[in-house]
């Protein structure tokens, strides 16, 4: 994905692939196999800028999702520790030695034959956070073998997609503005 960036634009002329300069880097990330929106700066003091926008929760992402069960409330918020084990995450309700704090709140938009429909918005940014907190609910993602159920749904991967990032800057946006 960087690369594609960097060659469009460099083509467009924004961009000078010379030794020792900046090249447009990635401010957010998703999961591999989760689809949607990325962002990339294109210089440094836009990649500074949004790194500072992202640590200060001014920048909302929100992703859509399936989800596996029946959900008895319409919202709720995922509220955790995730623990690095292996090439997975575990979550337990109560902090541990070098476990992170993770909170995902989640609205249910449709549910239909064991299956629901999610909106999800990250209060924090940590690794395989949505899948791993939403299959310790006992609602694992659909086509989600590494958290989930081993059948995909006729899915190539899990059902999760970033779909909107919300600017909400509650303080000045320097090189951003404009």
């Amino acid at each position: 994905l960087v690369n594609h960036a960097r060659a469009y634009l460099y083509q467009k002329g924004e961009w000078l692939n010379e030794k020792g300069a900046f090249a447009p880097s990635l401010c957010n990330r998703i999961d591999r196999f989760t689809g949607g929106i990325v962002l990339i700066a294109k210089n440094e003091a836009a990649l500074h800028a949004l790194d500072q926008k992202i640590r200060a929760r001014e920048v909302v992402k929100q992703y859509l999702c399936i989800a596996h069960g029946r959900f008895d409330r319409e919202t709720g918020l995922l509220d955790g520790y995730l623990t690095h084990v292996g090439r997975r995450v575990e979550v337990s309700k109560r902090p541990a030695p070098g476990a992170q704090r993770a909170q995902t709140g989640y609205r249910v938009l449709c549910q239909r034959d064991n299956l629901a429909l999610l909106e999800c918005e990250l209060f924090t940014g940590r690794t395989h956070q949505i899948r791993a907190q939403l299959a310790a609910a006992g609602h694992p993602l659909l086509g989600d073998a590494q958290y989930g159920r081993a059948e995909k749904g006729g899915r190539q991967y899990q059902a999760l997609y970033a779909y909107r990032v919300v600017f909400a800057f509650r303080s000045d946006a320097g090189v951003l503005e404009g």
